[in-house]
């Protein structure tokens, strides 16, 4: 079976909905997962990383010099780039601080708003270079 990015996003939605503290956690995390695979998928030249995959990539976003090859301008990148790493701050709350942190629905609802404003831009994105 095949998942895709939206498929994340849409596992999101449907924890958010359930409204305990464990489902918005995985709400979060599905949401930051909706948008790193939007953006594996959306990249033409993404190196091979040996680790830190997730780290990586946003790094690669971010740095004009890394993402040169890019059919997408730099600056448009950057803010996806920054965006994406906003969002993995919060998947690193929501899945590893589970005693010094709570999760609230707002704060999963901004994330799923988040992912869908991500989607929203690598769509005009995609749409301008086509």
């Amino acid at each position: 079976m095949s998942i895709t990015s939206c498929d994340f996003l849409n596992a999101a939605r449907r924890f958010c909905v359930q409204n305990d503290e464990a489902s918005l956690r995985s709400a979060i995390s599905r949401a930051y997962y909706a948008m790193f695979h939007e953006a594996m998928q959306s990249l033409t030249c993404v190196p091979e990383y040996a680790g830190n995959h997730h780290g990586n990539l946003i790094g690669y976003m971010i740095t004009p010099a890394e993402c040169k090859g890019e059919p997408f301008r730099e600056r448009d990148l950057q803010g996806l780039g920054y965006s994406l790493k906003q969002m993995r701050d919060a998947r690193n709350v929501a899945d590893y601080r589970i005693m010094d942190a709570t999760v609230s629905r707002d704060m999963a609802e901004q994330g799923i708003s988040t992912a869908e404003r991500y989607f929203t831009q690598w769509a005009n994105l995609k749409s301008a270079r086509a």
